[in-house]
């Protein structure tokens, strides 16, 4: 009886046992899995979270600018708006005070007894001629002041259009100033933040290890050599034996040798250090790169990542040719040059410098042709 009663409570113990041993393997594992861990490659992951992140609020703080830019303009062009409306309404009721003067006497002239009718002109005459003389007077004076009338009634016009047109202009510039308010707070807002984050980026690059430096630190290999594109061929003339010269039926050159001349610029700045709002030339960020390598070439692009993704012509990623633009992120916050065979130049992030990378690093937002 002892021994059946035993039973059930040596089963018990060689579960709890059983569960024990499970237990304790799941923590070996868990504290295995920690110890494994890489803490070097955790920095370098916080590194370029954080590197994003900032270069994220770069480009936003770059596109508040130029909306800031925008913005000012327009409350520039309301206030000259505003200036002239006034100049012209003060104009109209100085013309329209001359006027309202001239009006005043004619009424205080007609309630008072007016004019003399023409029976009257006749009745009083001592002579023909007089008659004549009165009666030339009074249309005289009938024509001018019809002329002060229909002056008074166009000046009373422009005063009242004036009006209007100043009471607008005066809302329009005090809109425009607050709108221009309101983004002045956000990009000083955007440049605080980025100062927090650049500090944080900074502080975890110092969290990596000298190799790791190192590796971003290398720009990669040499690009390979661009194909030279031929020089548009506008005038070439074709003499054909026997025949008078023509013009050759060879068309212009392809945008293509604009966007080579880029490209080639782009490429002499590989090896050049990233650095947060830098336009070159000796440090850049991604758009800032960009902006600087068009401008070698004549062009003023956009100065943001954003903004670079709506102007210039669409283009299929199929379609890219070296020179055109390639943006990324749902958020637009990077672009690069593309350079052919699915390579782009780019200022990627800090402690890397300018370089050469397959644009399928990362998802592309679009493609633009400028």
């Amino acid at each position: 009886m002892k021994l059946a009663r035993s039973h059930p409570t040596v089963h018990s113990l060689k579960r709890w046992l059983f569960g024990a041993v499970a237990a304790l393997a799941v923590v070996g594992s868990m504290v295995a899995g920690d110890v494994s861990a890489d803490p070097a490659t955790d920095a370098l992951a916080r590194l370029n979270e954080l590197s994003r992140t900032a270069e994220q609020t770069t480009e936003a703080m770059h596109s508040a600018q130029l909306d800031l830019d925008a913005k000012l303009a327009a409350q520039q062009a309301a206030e000259d708006r505003k200036a002239a409306d006034q100049a012209a309404l003060e104009s109209a009721s100085a013309e329209l005070s001359k006027y309202q003067g001239v009006v005043d006497k004619v009424a205080a002239t007609m309630y008072m007894g007016g004019r003399a009718d023409g029976l009257t002109v006749i009745l009083t005459a001592d002579s023909p001629q007089q008659l004549i003389d009165q009666l030339s007077v009074e249309r005289a004076m009938g024509t001018e002041m019809a002329d002060q009338m229909q002056a008074f009634q166009k000046a009373n016009e422009r005063a009242v259009v004036a009006t209007r047109a100043s009471t607008a202009s005066v809302e329009a510039a005090r809109s425009a100033a607050e709108q221009a308010a309101a983004v002045r707070a956000e990009l000083q807002s955007k440049q605080s933040e980025l100062q927090r984050r650049i500090a944080a980026v900074q502080a975890q690059y110092e969290a990596l290890t000298p190799d790791q430096r190192t590796a971003l630190a290398d720009p990669g290999p040499p690009p390979p050599p661009l194909p030279v594109t031929p020089a548009p061929a506008d005038s070439a003339i074709i003499a054909m034996p026997g025949q008078p010269p023509v013009e050759s039926a060879v068309p212009p050159a392809a945008p293509s040798g604009e966007g080579t001349a880029v490209v080639q610029a782009a490429l002499s700045r590989v090896g050049s250090p990233y650095s947060w709002g830098a336009t070159g030339p000796n440090a850049f960020d991604c758009s800032g790169l960009i902006k600087w390598a068009f401008l070698q070439n004549g062009k003023s692009l956009p100065r943001s990542s954003q903004a670079l993704a709506q102007g210039g012509q669409p283009v299929a990623v199929s379609d890219l040719q070296p020179g055109d633009i390639v943006t990324f992120y749902s958020d637009v916050s990077h672009a690069g040059i593309y350079i052919g065979d699915g390579m782009m130049v780019h200022a990627s992030t800090y402690g890397t410098p300018v370089k050469v990378a397959p644009i399928g690093n990362a998802p592309i937002h679009n493609a633009r042709r400028y």
